[in-house]
């Protein structure tokens, strides 16, 4: 654990975001709960106690291979302290094929029934999943906002996000109008004190759409308004690049599988024949 702590301090005197630095601790403490020793193993050792257990029998191959990429990077850092004498994987050693889910945005219809849910919540959940819908930030980000990073420029809502995953700290609109209404107005009207800006935490809005699934049979969860997000704006024809620096993705590739839950209309691309 002293060297985790060790390389986690020598990656944030690098540059790293301490929301990078969550997600690296994270990984590797999840690692070591599988009883692997990561300073002493040999390759063969390393892949057959990680790849053989349940972690690799329940984990999707792109999970699998997010925990392998943070170890690579781990066991580089050992080996450049000196610590072992060589770096027990490679990306070579990442599962192959991962076959990626096309996930598919809430439709119009089930859009109304979300909204009639949450409108029924207490108003910091309202608020916070409203914001989630209008801005397509991520759970954790809502729940780690404060008061000040709410700001009005001109009448548009912006939202400051810090410390996000992956370094993607970004300022940003709240794009659907009714969402910046409802959060606006919230924020206004909250009694500022050393809280977060919706007192609730990323389990407990999970809960909720947990509930709400449950409720009304639709599969959701709170990231498929990412997705539900990013597919709206590509309907609407907002490049992908926007739709990249909206969502704090570092690569066009993310978006775009994002945004391929959008519901393309073809009708005007394809020829018309007489018969």
């Amino acid at each position: 654990m002293e060297k985790i702590e060790e390389f986690l301090k020598d990656m944030r005197m690098e540059g790293k975001s301490e929301g990078t630095l969550r997600e690296y601790k994270r990984r590797l403490e999840r690692v070591q709960k599988l009883g692997i020793d990561l300073g002493n193993e040999t390759k063969s050792e390393f892949l057959s106690h990680f790849l053989d257990t349940n972690l690799a029998k329940l984990s999707k191959p792109s999970t699998i291979r997010c925990i392998l990429s943070t170890t690579h990077v781990y066991f580089e850092w050992l080996y450049s302290k000196g610590y072992i004498s060589e770096v027990p994987i490679t990306p070579a050693d990442y599962p192959k094929n991962v076959k990626v889910k096309r996930i598919k945005r809430l439709t119009d219809e089930e859009l109304k029934i979300f909204k009639a849910y949450i409108d029924g919540l207490q108003e910091n959940a309202r608020a916070a999943f409203w914001l989630m819908y209008g801005s397509g930030c991520r759970v954790g980000e809502a729940a780690h906002l404060r008061p000040e990073d709410i700001t009005l420029r001109g009448k548009t809502v912006y939202i400051d996000i810090h410390e996000a995953k992956w370094g993607s700290d970004r300022c940003i609109p709240i794009i659907d109008q009714t969402a910046a209404e409802i959060v606006w107005k919230y924020r206004a009207e909250l009694e500022v004190d050393n809280r977060p800006l919706f007192r609730v935490s990323k389990r407990t809005l999970q809960g909720y759409a947990t509930a709400f699934a449950k409720e009304t049979g639709i599969e959701f969860y709170c990231h498929l308004l990412r997705h539900t997000f990013a597919a709206l704006l590509t309907e609407k024809g907002v490049p992908l690049t926007t739709v990249q620096y909206l969502l704090g993705h570092k690569s066009l590739g993310m978006t775009a599988h994002y945004a391929q839950s959008a519901l393309v209309d073809l009708s005007d691309l394809t020829p018309k024949i007489e018969l």
